[in-house]
């Protein structure tokens, strides 16, 4: 994918985020007036964390390529973005991070697999 289409996929993916969150507003409005419940609004707020996440790294992502390769330039780039390497800091949002998540969700996956299929086996014999 060229550099201009990833910024057209941005772009539409911040405009998604941006009215998902006044959809969320909406509904927590709706919950404070008493026209929906409390349950529907953690249902509505689980799809609202898929979102967010898709989002957060698609932006961390743009944030990465316009990262200067000089050093003299990296360090001015630093200091202009300060407020976004903060806001990537806490959502542990680095390169790092996301390989570690990565590695974690599938050792999950492949001890949960053990589980079944010895509970499997147990259960036929």
């Amino acid at each position: 994918m060229a550099k201009l289409q990833l910024a057209i996929y941005y772009k539409k993916m911040l405009n998604q985020y941006l009215e998902m969150k006044k959809d969320l507003a909406d509904f927590e409005k709706a919950l404070a007036d008493g026209y929906i419940t409390e349950d529907k609004l953690v249902e509505v707020k689980e799809d609202v964390a898929k979102l967010e996440a898709n989002y957060e790294r698609i932006a961390f992502i743009m944030f990465k390529l316009e990262e200067p390769r000089q050093s003299k330039r990296k360090e001015k780039w630093k200091k202009q973005n300060s407020e976004l390497f903060s806001m990537f800091n806490e959502l542990g949002a680095d390169v790092d991070s996301v390989e570690d998540e990565n590695e974690s969700l599938l050792k999950s996956m492949k001890e949960q697999l053990k589980t079944i299929l010895e509970n499997n086996k147990e259960n036929k014999d």
